[in-house]
Order: C-alpha cells, then structure tokens, then sequence
C-alpha cells in the first residue's frame, strides 16, 4: 500500500511540477522491491516547516529502507490541485 501511495505522489508531482521533492522516485522504486511486506513509516516536519520527510522501514523499525521530502513552501495552490 504504502508503494501505491509513494507512486501517487510521484506521479502528482511530477504532473504539476511545482513541489520541490528529494528523493521521491528512489522511494517509490526501492517501495516496489517491499510490495506485499509490512513496513513501519514515520514523518518529519521540519523546525523551519520548510520541508515535510517520510521516512519508511522494515518491519521491526529498526532499518531505514526509503526516505523522501517534500518542499511545503513551493505547495502548488488551492486552484492548482483542483484543475485535472
């Protein structure tokens, strides 16, 4: 599930290419290698709220798999994530 929704942002992202992102498309592959398996996720919003992480690891939590950002002050507007 967790893939799914990285690949969707992916796909977001690039479509209106206004997010600033890091590390997005290493995420959504290196997710598709753990389809199927439990994964344990976390966030990070940034002191400055600059930048929104999350982070995805193994089962028991104890590796870090993937990690990807995304930039809040570039957010596309409200006007731009209504248009198709």
């Amino acid at each position: 599930m967790v893939a799914g929704i990285a690949a969707t942002r992916l796909r977001r992202s690039l479509k209106r290419g206004l997010q600033e992102t890091i590390g997005l498309d290493e995420t959504v592959e290196i997710l598709a290698r753990y389809r199927g398996e439990q994964l344990r996720t976390g966030t990070i919003l940034a002191a400055d709220r600059l930048w929104f992480f999350n982070l995805y690891f193994d089962a028991t939590g104890t590796e870090l798999l993937a990690c990807s950002g995304v930039n809040l002050s570039r957010r596309p507007s409200t006007k731009d994530s209504l248009e198709p």
